[in-house]
């Protein structure tokens, strides 16, 4: 099953849950991601969302210098941001219950049981 196809409207919810632990950049936030099984299409197909957070007012940058001496982009979520998640989380998990309600009303008079 592709759950990316299934999760699409949500990866702003998944990726400012992701900053609400800690700042990060794009890849390492694509590689969280994964880990979950949420494939993206590539690399660069984190950097449209992080930058409609971004817009939105939902997460702050910085730029920081990396070891090697390369300048990385960090994201951060902030006040609004986590207004914003809290409210999504609770969209999301209405959303479970109302279509685990019909799962369940669906499935008692066909033997799925």
């Amino acid at each position: 099953m592709n759950r990316t196809s299934l999760i699409k409207g949500h990866l702003d919810m998944c990726v400012l849950s992701i900053l609400s632990t800690k700042k990060s950049y794009g890849y390492e936030i694509m590689k969280e991601l994964e880990e979950h099984h949420l494939q993206l299409k590539g690399v660069g197909s984190i950097y449209p969302i992080l930058t409609k957070l971004k817009e939105s007012g939902l997460v702050d940058d910085s730029r920081e210098m990396t070891e090697s001496g390369k300048v990385r982009v960090y994201y951060e979520i902030n006040e609004k941001g986590k207004i914003v998640l809290r409210q999504k989380i609770s969209e999301w998990l209405d959303l479970q219950n109302d279509i685990k309600t019909l799962l369940k009303s669906g499935s008692e008079g066909d033997g799925l049981g």
